[in-house]
């Protein structure tokens, strides 16, 4: 899970400088993306799989599914909301901009913010790192390029039911079994 205090740098590739993230922007969409529950919200969450699906094909086949997305974000309008952002002595360090679909700084994020994350992302080339848990199909935000599980409780109940643990945990209670069933003075000698 990311810490309020973090801060994810994305490179932006032939750009000048870096995009920085707030590490609790990211945990506010990836919150946001699990709890997509209205019509409204699952239009963001179609949008994401939309744009990752459109990374995963050519160009050639790209020209219809662009044209429908863009159709479907004419929808969407923002108002820039400027933010300050202090250092150690709380002085401005750097601005930020947030587009806002609604009324910045409250909790949860709206449509607007989680949109424009999502952008942020995909013009870092990151929007792959926005992915689902191989076990539970929650949303999360990958710190690195292999991370498939959400958690490490995900990540071990998802181990459980393969096949190589299944036979490991056999072995295992056989021989823990025959370890309780021999008689107490003999020797072991397994």
């Amino acid at each position: 899970m990311l810490q309020k205090r973090d801060s994810v740098v994305l490179d932006l590739r032939k750009s000048v400088g870096f995009l920085s993230i707030p590490g609790e922007l990211l945990s506010g969409l990836v919150r946001y993306l699990d709890n997509a529950r209205s019509p409204k919200n699952k239009n963001i969450v179609d949008i994401l799989e939309r744009l990752q699906q459109l990374e995963k094909i050519g160009a050639s086949d790209m020209d219809q599914p662009l044209e429908e997305l863009n159709r479907d974000l004419k929808r969407y309008q923002f108002r820039p909301w400027v933010l300050p952002h202090y250092d150690q002595n709380w002085h401005t360090a750097r601005w930020g901009v947030i587009w806002c679909s609604g009324r910045p700084g409250r909790d949860p994020m709206q449509a607007g913010e989680a949109l424009d994350t999502i952008f942020d992302l995909a013009r870092a080339g990151q929007l792959s790192r926005l992915r689902r848990c191989a076990h539970c199909t929650n949303w999360l935000f990958a710190r690195s390029r292999h991370q498939i599980f959400c958690s490490t409780k995900c990540q071990q109940k998802h181990y459980t039911k393969t096949e190589a643990f299944r036979a490991h945990r056999r072995q295992y209670m056989r021989h823990r079994y025959y370890e309780q069933s021999a008689p107490r003075g003999s020797k072991n000698t397994d």
